[in-house]
Parts: C-alpha cells; structure tokens; sequence
C-alpha cells in the first residue's frame, strides 16, 4: 500500500484554504476581520462529528509565530446562508514544542465544511480575527477514542536491525523492543506513535518522535512505548504493516491505550511533551 495522502499535502491544502480568500465569510462574524500577514495552518486531518482535536500553527508570512497570547474559536456552519455560527470556546496553547500550536475540540453537530474563526489577542492588546476551515465527516476513518487497538506484530530489536526500523537519527532503542500486539496484552498503559522523522516533510511533524522520547523517560517503568516507522523500505512508498492495519494515510499519528487495550487518546499532527503527558495522567493510578 501507498501513503495516498501525506501530511505536508493535506497542510498545504489547509494553507490554501487559511486566511484571505480561503473559507466563505460567514456573515455572522461578530467582527469584521482585519487583513494581515497572519495565517492558520490546521496540522492534522480525520475530524468527525462531535468534538474532534484540531490543532492548528500560527504563521506570519514565512515565519511561526509563537507571541499569540490567547485564542477564542466560533465555528460556522457553512452549510447554512448566511452561515450559523455555533459553538464557541477558547484553545489551548502548547509551547513546550519546536512548533508552538494550539489546539481546541469544538462541538460539530453534523458532517460537512465547517468554517472556524479564531479571535487572535496579542501581549500589545491587539487583536485579529482569522478565518479557516475542516471537513467534518460523520465516523472517523482511523481507530479512534473508544475503539479496540489493533494488535500488530511488528519488527522490533534485536531480530531487525535498528536502522532497520527506525529513521531517527539519534533513535531510543527501547522504542523499538516491544510489538504492538506484546504492549495491549501485558495490562500497562501504551503509548504508539506513528511517525517517521526522515520522510516527514514539515516542521510541524517532525519534532513528535522527540516528544515521545522525552516522555519515555519519565514513565519508561510503568507505560509501553511503541514507536512505528511509516514506511516499510527506504524508497518511501510501502507503507509498514502496522500502519495499514491501522488505516492511517496521514502521519504522525499518536495513540495513548489504557491497560485493558482501549484507545482513550489521538492526537494527530503536533503534539507536545505536556500534552501526551497529560494524556497519560488521565489513566494512570
């Protein structure tokens, strides 16, 4: 199997619909938006009815930008004209990330194009609306919260050899020691990241292999971690088999799983050393 979509494509599909000229404007914008350099790039993709993450990376012309201070988001329902706005509610930031990035899970009542707002503040009190835009579909294409993970068995040390099945160029062995189908069935938390740092193709995604190592670090005794390269060769073009079962056509994807074998996180695109930790927190005793 192919990678059909990467994920620097569907980053650039979100680029283009971002900022100026991308989503209508909705004619219920509480204020009219003031053009800027600014734009929002929406750093992953499978978004489904209910309250899906949807993280998202400020830039400012070529340049990220991490001096947003705070971020409120109204979604619109463009399926509606004029378009309906609806929930509201502010995001979160994460800085402890090469890529700062926000996140937020607004309540989506039905599939379609969703427009979002973000009322951007910044430290001098100045503040911009942007406008972006998802597609929301009515079930999740990947395994998702809920959902029973996938056992897999996948090559691991010291059978396959560690540039075997691991691009990093500064690997932690320990991430490559367990398979998937080993971590669900030995009654500890696991942590599985789908990702692969030589083919990544943004900077938005390359730094979540270094989050997963630093987290591993801090709970190596209690939680299994599982790092899974995308790719099955070094041509970039067989997906490994872990990733088929999992029906995954973008990267990265980061799955924390309770000890009964139960998805209770994913996080696609960015994700910081604070947010999967909290994640993990959620379910530890």
């Amino acid at each position: 199997a192919r990678m059909q979509k990467p994920i620097g494509i569907f980053l650039l599909l979100f680029w283009l619909l971002a900022g100026c000229g991308g989503a209508p404007v909705p004619e219920a914008t509480p204020t009219a938006p003031v053009v800027t350099d600014l734009q929002v790039l929406v750093a992953s993709d499978d978004f489904a009815v209910g309250q899906p993450r949807v993280p998202f990376v400020f830039f400012d012309g070529p340049n990220r930008t991490a001096n947003v201070s705070a971020v409120d988001i109204t979604v619109f329902d463009l399926s509606e004209e004029p378009a309906v706005a609806g929930w509201s509610g502010p995001a979160e930031s994460f800085n402890d990330y090469e890529v700062p990035y926000w996140t937020v899970h607004p309540e989506i009542p039905h599939a379609g194009i969703w427009g979002l707002i973000a009322r951007t503040r910044f430290p001098d009190g100045s503040s911009n609306d942007i406008q972006f835009a998802i597609e929301v579909k009515e079930a999740y294409s990947y395994p998702t919260i809920g959902d029973a993970a996938i056992p897999v068995d996948n090559p691991t040390l010291p059978e396959a050899e560690l540039a075997a099945i691991s691009t990093d160029p500064e690997p932690e062995p320990a991430l490559y020691e367990t398979t998937i189908t080993a971590a669900l069935a030995s009654g500890k938390p696991t942590v599985i990241m789908f990702a692969t740092p030589a083919y990544c193709q943004t900077a938005v995604c390359a730094p979540a292999v270094e989050t997963m190592k630093a987290v591993y670090g801090e709970y190596e005794e209690t939680v299994n971690f599982v790092q899974i390269e995308i790719y099955a060769d070094y041509q970039a073009e067989l997906l490994a088999e872990a990733v088929a079962a999992w029906r995954l056509v973008t990267e990265p994807w980061t799955y924390v799983i309770d000890g009964d074998g139960i998805i209770t996180a994913r996080m696609g695109g960015p994700v910081s050393p604070r947010e999967l930790t909290e994640a993990l927190e959620e379910i530890l005793p």
